[in-house]
């Protein structure tokens, strides 16, 4: 699965250090449903080398590397 211009991928890509057009792909995501914190663990090709993320998103439009 690949991720769209969003938001997430924006983030992901100063993290990584890639450009905003490099191909992420989402390796897995989940949810807590008691207080919908939600996470995506992400992945891309940086210089040769595969690098990975994990996002967590604590309330809309809000994503952060620290879980809660």
């Amino acid at each position: 699965m690949t991720m769209k211009n969003t938001l997430l991928r924006r983030i992901a890509a100063h993290l990584l250090g890639a450009d905003i057009s490099a191909t992420f792909h989402v390796l897995h995501t989940w949810r807590r449903p008691e207080d919908d914190v939600r996470a995506v663990r992400l992945e891309a090709l940086v210089d040769g080398v595969k690098k990975r993320v994990t996002l967590y998103r604590h309330t809309p439009g809000t994503w952060s590397t620290m879980p809660l």
